[in-house]
């Protein structure tokens, strides 16, 4: 694998909105203060499903059992439904003293003043991150200060129907692709696959692999002060290529972009309809197992972003982590339990990297090396252990207005596939949205 280099910028990524209702955060005997006693019951209010809360339950026995004078009351909700109800917690100064985050949206909390900075905790030792590697504790820092401890990082790559490829008789993709290679990759791919597949999924509408593009490119999607980083010709650039293989019948019509935003055991890749496409590393071994399970070439591989500079990484890295509000009134405890879910070798095994990637080395050697541990999460830490090693990473920070310019990057990418507006207009109306969402 090439080594590329490690820079904080910034990307996007969709966002949805739903509602839930959760309680305050606890407080006990606590503190606001970080100094005080481990001790009184705080509320951990995170994201996912019954099978992830029994095993956040599981780590907070274990907490328990470290701190007896201390407990921890979760909160659980769906990913879509916490996101919007996060938001109005947040006015009502209504946090749980520990509060799930994560990088595609803590940023506009801690900018807001709504978010403590963790910095003291650090410094003071009550939270470690020295078994944390520097480029996945950036995915939580705003200005170099640490609002969020990355607990659970998750990597786009690009993968790849290694089986396929095979048959087929043609050369394996490589880490040092520019995306010219790529589309000439499929090219020769597309004429020795079987009628109905496709070569790769149509991402011309996915702010992911825009933002891997802008990166790859040597731009950057947003600037500090929170405004588009890239001109318009770079943006007219990538529609224009992803409409290029449309037309060549490389890549799945525009029709068909529907069926890439389901279930992930639903998408092209997943079903034997397209070989190659972008994904989260925990997603490879998800695809792996829907395809074997319907009897269908089942090896997916993976490589680095296609990139124009060999020296700049463009696989995006974003982090699921903790952070702690302004309003927690129980600081010692909070940060305790911080420190015991992104540190503690037992709790990483009660917890198996049930949501992004475990961070702490320590951790990530526990998991390849207990019995108990899935396949699937031995390959998704093998994997980014490579990245990692390799510094073929790139972190990112995201600004709000994210879903309006998600939603409408792929509202216009498709306007333009199905002949309704031109490039040009096109891109005239994102970057008028965009200014409309970011300020």
């Amino acid at each position: 694998m090439s080594k590329k280099s490690i820079r904080m910028t910034t990307a996007v990524a969709a966002l949805a909105a739903g509602a839930v209702a959760l309680s305050a955060c606890g407080g006990g005997s606590g503190s606001s203060d970080a100094s005080g006693a481990v001790e009184g019951t705080i509320a951990y209010g995170f994201w996912g499903t019954p099978a992830r809360a029994e095993k956040v339950d599981a780590v907070g026995d274990l907490f328990k059992e470290a701190y007896p004078e201390a407990s921890i009351k979760t909160e659980v909700a769906d990913y879509y439904a916490y996101i919007e109800r996060l938001t109005v917690r947040a006015a009502g100064n209504d946090l749980p003293c520990a509060t799930g985050t994560q990088s595609t949206f803590f940023a506009q909390y801690a900018d807001n003043g709504v978010l403590r900075s963790l910095d003291d905790l650090i410094e003071s030792g009550q939270i470690d991150v020295s078994g944390i590697p520097d480029d996945v504790l950036e995915a939580g820092q705003i200005g170099g200060e640490q609002f969020m401890i990355p607990t659970g990082t998750f990597v786009r790559l690009l993968a790849y129907n290694a089986d396929m490829v095979a048959e087929a008789g043609l050369e394996k993709p490589n880490d040092d692709m520019t995306w010219e290679d790529y589309a000439a990759w499929l090219e020769q791919l597309q004429p020795k696959l079987p009628a109905g597949v496709y070569a790769a999924e149509n991402e011309g509408g996915l702010m992911f692999t825009f933002s891997s593009w802008v990166i790859g490119h040597g731009g950057e999607v947003f600037t500090e002060d929170n405004e588009l980083g890239f001109d318009k010709e770079m943006l007219a650039d990538y529609l224009q290529y992803w409409l290029d293989l449309a037309d060549a019948g490389v890549i799945l019509p525009p029709s068909s972009i529907p069926e890439q935003n389901g279930a992930l055991e639903l998408t092209p890749m997943a079903t034997g309809a397209a070989v190659a496409g972008t994904r989260d590393i925990p997603h490879i071994y998800i695809t792996e197992q829907a395809l074997a399970g319907a009897g269908k070439p089942s090896n997916i591989e993976q490589v680095s972003i296609p990139s124009e500079d060999e020296d700049q990484s463009a696989n995006i890295l974003g982090s699921n982590g903790i952070s702690i509000p302004e309003s927690c009134d129980n600081v010692p405890t909070a940060g305790a339990w911080i420190d015991f879910f992104a540190n503690d070798v037992d709790a990483a095994l009660a917890f198996q990297s049930d949501n992004g990637i475990l961070t702490n080395t320590d951790a990530q050697d526990a998991l390849l090396e207990d019995d108990a541990t899935p396949d699937g999460v031995k390959q998704n830490v093998t994997i980014l252990r490579g990245l990692t090693e390799a510094g073929d990473l790139t972190t990112s920070r995201y600004p709000a207005g994210l879903n309006t310019i998600s939603n409408e990057l792929l509202r216009l990418y498709q306007s333009v596939a199905f002949g309704e507006m031109t490039v040009d207009a096109a891109v005239d109306a994102f970057f008028a949205s965009a200014e409309d969402a970011l300020n």
